[in-house]
C-alpha cells in the first residue's frame, strides 16, 4: 500500500512524514492508507483504523478489514496501543526543524520562539505577524494595542457595571412584585369603603325624622297632640245634666 507523505489528509489535518517499509504498513489506516494521529479505533478481531473513517462508515457498519459487524460509535474499542505507536514515531517541528515525536510536536509548535506570531490587536485591526522576539516590540508603538490597553480597564468598568446592574435588577423583581400586591389590596380596601359608604347612605335614609324621634321620646302629656280634649268636653256636658234633672221618685213598698 502506498502511504502518503507530507500535504494535508482529507480531513484537512496536517500529515506527517510516515515511516516507511513496514512500520508503515502496520500502523497506516486501511481506509484512507494514511498514518493518522488521534484516537484509533479495532474490531473485535484486532484489525485497526482510524477513529475519523470509523465515523464516516456507511451502515450497516463493518470492519473494513474482515467485514464483522461493528457496534454503535459510542461504544468503538480504541486500541490504546495503536495509538502509542503512531505518537512514538519520530516527528519535527515545522518552524525551527526540532527533532521531536508525533505525540509532542504540536505542544512544540505552539511553544516554538520561531512560530510566527499575531499582533495582540489583531481583532482590532492589526495585520502585524512575526516572530515572538519581536512581538512585544511591535506592540509597544502599535496603536491598535495602545489603544486596547486604554481600554481595557475601561471596559473592565463596564463589565463590572453590568454585573452591578444585573444584580440591583434581581432585586428590583421582588420589590416590583411586593409594590403590585400591595396596588391591588389597596384597590380590595378602596372598594369595600365605597360599598360601606353606600350601606351608610341607605340606612340614613331609611331612618325617620329627627323630630319623630324626639315625639316618641317625650313623657306623658308632654308633646302629646290636643285630639281627646273634645272626649273630656263630653263627660263634663253629662255630668252637668244630671246634676240638673230632678230626683227619681223612692221605691214604693
Amino acid at each position: 500500500r502506498a502511504v502518503s507523505r507530507g500535504g494535508a489528509n482529507r480531513q484537512g489535518c496536517p500529515r506527517h512524514k510516515a515511516p516507511s517499509g513496514m512500520a508503515a504498513q502496520r500502523l497506516e489506516c486501511p481506509v484512507c492508507l494514511e498514518v493518522q494521529d488521534g484516537q484509533q479505533h479495532q474490531c473485535r478481531e484486532g484489525h485497526v483504523f482510524c477513529a475519523s473513517c470509523d465515523s464516516s462508515l456507511r451502515a450497516p457498519r463493518r470492519c473494513p478489514e474482515c467485514r464483522m459487524a461493528l457496534g454503535p460509535l459510542s461504544q468503538a474499542i480504541r486500541s490504546r496501543s495503536h495509538e502509542e505507536r503512531i505518537a512514538a514515531l519520530p516527528a519535527a517541528c515545522s518552524h525551527c526543524g526540532l527533532a521531536t515525536t508525533r505525540g509532542e510536536v504540536a505542544a512544540h509548535e505552539q511553544d516554538c520562539p520561531q512560530r510566527p506570531r499575531a499582533c495582540s490587536a489583531a481583532e482590532a485591526g492589526c495585520a502585524w505577524s512575526g516572530l515572538l522576539a519581536d512581538k512585544a516590540a511591535h506592540e509597544a508603538t502599535c496603536p491598535f494595542a495602545v489603544c486596547q490597553r486604554m481600554m481595557a480597564p475601561l471596559r473592565a468598568q463596564v463589565a463590572a457595571q453590568g454585573a452591578e446592574n444585573e444584580r440591583l435588577q434581581a432585586q428590583l423583581a421582588p420589590l416590583q412584585a411586593q409594590l403590585a400586591a400591595q396596588g391591588a389590596e389597596n384597590s380590595q380596601l378602596r372598594a369595600e369603603n365605597s360599598q360601606l359608604r353606600a350601606e351608610n347612605s341607605q340606612l340614613q335614609s331609611a331612618e325617620p325624622p329627627a323630630a319623630e324621634k324626639k315625639a316618641a321620646k317625650a313623657p306623658n302629656g308632654v308633646g302629646r297632640s290636643a285630639e281627646p280634649a273634645p272626649a273630656a268636653a263630653t263627660q263634663n256636658g253629662a255630668a252637668e245634666a244630671a246634676a240638673d234633672a230632678p230626683p227619681a221618685p223612692p221605691p214604693g213598698p
